[in-house]
């Protein structure tokens, strides 16, 4: 299983070991099955002075290979570098899948075939399992569809100069972050000060219903005190618009007609 601690033994070693001595504890470290970052080795003075001497600048670089490199790098420099034995060669492979899987969620076989120097998916498959069990990486492996679902994978060392961008892109991440924090702050604010003057005119509104209800309250009182005026004319008026009016009497011509006649 994966391991960060397995390191350590050739840390402590190194700090010893020179030249040819140093190179050999490269071998070890590239060849041991649980180790797999390197960088810390890389820094140790006796490893890094072995860029100085052409015998032994290309186990420098192999260990640079397995520390942030891929298999395809590995190939373009083949003829200068130490031979790496199978279990070195697979070790290398697994790490090109790592890199390959901190880009990509998905991996079709094509690439990882093309990407690892291989001829047949039961051979990648294989790896992909044993990368699997090692703890570099986990995922699905779907047949159906020849793709690698990347579900979670393990970092590699940073290469020169990466450590920089990394810090430059978590800057910008974290400026991004404080200007959305602000807005965010901006919008809060207003939806307060929004919400208060909103309670402000409910509480004026309120207020002014309380009026009219204590208005039409003394209203009510005045009329149940008194009369209101102009009640009485009206009452008048309907009486007299009620009781029929007597009619004048009238003297019917023929009426003194007749009497002349008796």
């Amino acid at each position: 299983m994966l391991d960060n601690s397995s390191l350590e033994q050739y840390l402590i070693l190194s700090k010893s070991a020179k030249g040819r001595a140093a190179c050999a504890l490269i071998q070890q470290a590239i060849a041991n099955p649980s180790c797999f970052h390197f960088g810390e080795l890389l820094d140790q003075a006796n490893i890094s002075s072995l860029d100085q001497a052409p015998d032994t600048k290309p186990f420098l670089d192999l260990l640079r290979i397995f520390a942030y490199g891929t298999y395809a790098d590995y190939l373009q420099g083949q003829a200068a570098f130490p031979k790496l034995e199978e279990p070195q060669v697979a070790k290398l492979r697994m790490l090109t899948v790592v890199s390959l899987a901190a880009e990509n969620r998905v991996i079709n076989y094509a690439t990882l075939l093309r990407d690892l120097g291989l001829s047949d998916t039961r051979t990648l498959e294989d790896l992909i399992i044993e990368g699997v069990y090692v703890g570099l990486f986990s995922g699905k492996l779907d047949q159906k569809r020849q793709e690698f679902q990347v579900e979670d994978t393990a970092g590699r060392d940073c290469k020169p100069g990466q450590l920089a961008e990394m810090i430059a892109t978590l800057q910008a991440w974290v400026g991004a972050s404080e200007d959305i924090s602000k807005q965010l702050a901006d919008k809060i604010s207003f939806a307060e000060k929004s919400q208060e003057r909103e309670a402000a005119r409910v509480e004026r509104f309120a207020a002014r219903v309380e009026d009219v209800k204590k208005s039409i309250q003394m209203h009510g009182a005045e009329m149940d005190g008194g009369p209101v005026p102009g009640h009485s004319d009206m009452s008048m008026d309907m009486d007299d618009v009620s009781r029929p009016k007597s009619r004048p009497k009238t003297k019917h011509p023929s009426a003194s007609h007749a009497s002349g006649r008796h």
